[in-house]
């Protein structure tokens, strides 16, 4: 679809915004315009205001929260403080970070409905346009399901869905593929693109991982830290220019431009720009095998010849409401070990968690801690062997400030106060969260909660974490610090469970991997036999990690090359 850019649909002008109880502006002076019919990628570190941009530009904020505002943003010439309550709505649709915060009813029909039936849409025509949404995001027959049933990455498509119905100018996606596995990310960018394709739509995406991204989107809009704007541009001046620049902010980069500037680095990659594509970037290596094997940034594994078993599932299964949640699985894990549980949305992964977390109790089945039964553990005694971090983190806070919620636990145990100082304030300094101590953790953005939350379990000397998607939300910066923290907790001899939908980080750092599928085990293993194993990985929804993905590009070019010379 040609873009019209002879005028725009949205603009700012000298916007900032600043949170009541916070001096500091999260946002300065930021001016672009998007234009009918394209796609622009807002990039920024974890905490440079890009949801509270979205916020505004919606506006939500001011009005949801208290803050204020300065500049203007127009919709079609029109200020946005002209709209009445709602009115803008109809026009600028959002998808949260977190879907949840954004339901009003109990069923996906009725959700759906209350959204058509504000805007005033007439009762015959409901139904046609429930079912059209759903069809779109693959939803259609959790039709009358209770939302609360519904994976983290169902509810995600639930509200995409729910905005779609309302057919707006513009669609803002803040971080969309979050809470889905890698296929369905793939199909909804897939998705996304063919509703461009027939609508004159406008798109904001806010997104941390950018591959599938790429080919979608015309401009870059980037935020520094301070949450001022670093770069306006096209796609590919953004991450062809500016690679250094984004890297040196914490933002993530596509993986083609993030290896590509590794081995520019290494001396090993040749290309007179940086790649955007894979086959740019194989060409642009000599020798693109042994290129890889410089770039593959695998750890090295942490087994060791005395490791014991930690935690041990034996015939675990889980019913609620007369549905098998999980079906008699059994694994164990090892201290010092690095176990990652993947598996598509709604395969079980967190309900099993729970179950090993001792949050909920199985149907059938045994779980060993430590060489005792797990039902045999005294609540506060687990909590001191075992930590949980939730895949929403504000279920698990319980303080009024940053610096209290990690200190919490530390005072149960009764530690000195000088010694909680110490240990709290090397926490918020690992986690990158130290001038937000007196913040309240609810008034974070969600990759800075999620590292509160992970900061509140690590401070504590655990024998085993069991973390839900802790990277989700993470900028590269933090997403590597996280990671470095849980190395330390292996090297250490503790043991770390990890659900995650991100291949590189089970590429990397994973001793084992556990596949779910509709509740049951397919597979326990290692990462790299899994990657071989293309039926399991379409069962399970998943992609292999880019480095793989790379040896089969050129393994896929190396063949047609010579069947060419023939």
């Amino acid at each position: 679809m040609e873009l019209q850019h002879n005028r725009h649909i949205l603009k700012t002008e000298q916007l900032s915004f600043r949170y009541e109880d916070v001096k500091k502006p999260i946002l300065k002076d930021v001016q672009f315009s998007l234009y009918p019919g394209e796609a622009v990628l807002l990039l920024g570190p974890s905490g440079s205001g890009k949801s509270t941009l979205a916020f505004c530009l919606n506006k939500l904020y001011p009005e949801a929260v208290d803050g204020e505002l300065k500049g203007t943003i127009s919709f079609k010439g029109r200020r946005l403080a002209e709209f009445g309550p709602g009115e803008i709505n109809e026009y600028i649709g959002i998808v949260f970070q977190d879907p949840e915060s954004q339901f009003c009813m109990t069923t996906v029909e009725d959700e759906l409905a209350f959204g058509l039936e504000n805007m005033k849409t007439p009762p015959e025509e409901i139904e046609r346009k429930i079912d059209e949404a759903l069809e779109l995001v693959h939803l259609l027959p959790y039709k009358h399901s209770l939302i609360h049933t519904l994976s983290g990455g169902q509810k995600q498509k639930l509200a995409l869905a729910c905005v779609l119905s309302l057919k707006p100018d513009i669609l803002i996606l803040d971080e969309p593929t979050a809470n889905l596995d890698p296929a369905s990310s793939y199909e909804l960018t897939r998705i996304l693109k063919e509703i461009k394709k027939n609508q004159t739509i406008s798109l904001l995406i806010i997104e941390h991982k950018l591959d599938d991204w790429v080919n979608l989107t015309d401009r870059c809009v980037v935020l520094n830290k301070e949450g001022e704007i670093l770069f306006i541009g096209s796609t590919a001046e953004c991450f062809n220019q500016y690679a250094e620049e984004l890297l040196h902010e914490g933002i993530w980069l596509p993986s083609a431009v993030r290896a590509g500037l590794s081995g520019k680095k290494a001396g090993i990659y040749h290309g007179e720009t940086l790649p955007l594509t894979d086959r740019e970037l194989i060409t642009g290596f000599a020798n693109p095998s042994a290129a890889l094997q410089i770039l593959d940034n695998r750890k090295n594994k942490h087994q060791g010849p005395e490791e014991q078993i930690i935690l041990s599932a034996e015939k675990l299964s889980y019913n609620k409401a007369g549905k098998d949640l999980i079906r008699n699985i059994s694994f164990s894990v090892k201290t010092g070990e690095f176990v990652a549980i993947a598996g598509s949305n709604g395969s079980g992964k967190t309900t099993l968690s729970r179950l090993l977390a001792g949050l909920s109790a199985p149907s059938k089945g045994n779980i060993l801690f430590n060489d005792r039964p797990l039902s045999q553990w005294k609540e506060q005694e687990l909590r001191q062997k075992s930590g949980y971090v939730f895949q929403n983190p504000e279920h698990q806070f319980i303080a009024d400030s940053v610096y209290a919620e990690i200190a919490f636990s530390l005072k149960i145990q009764q530690i000195p106060e000088a010694d909680i100082q110490k240990k709290v304030q090397a926490a918020l300094l690992q986690v990158d969260l130290l001038k937000c101590a007196d913040m309240n953790p609810f008034s974070l953005s969600q990759g800075q909660k999620r590292r509160l939350s992970v900061a509140s379990m690590l401070v504590n000397d655990l024998d085993l974490l069991i973390l839900d998607e802790p990277t989700f939300g993470q900028d590269a910066r933090t997403s590597g610090q996280l990671m470095k923290l849980l190395e330390t907790k292996i090297h250490s001899g503790g043991s770390v469970l990890m659900i995650t939908h991100d291949m590189e980080i089970i590429h990397s750092y994973a001793d084992k991997v556990l596949v779910l599928s509709e509740g049951e085990k397919i597979y326990d293993g290692l990462p790299d036999a899994l990657w071989k194993k293309d039926e399991i990985m379409e069962i399970a929804s998943l992609k292999v990690p880019y480095i793989e993905k790379l040896r089969n590009d050129i393994g896929s070019i190396a063949g047609r090359e010579k069947l060419a010379l023939t």
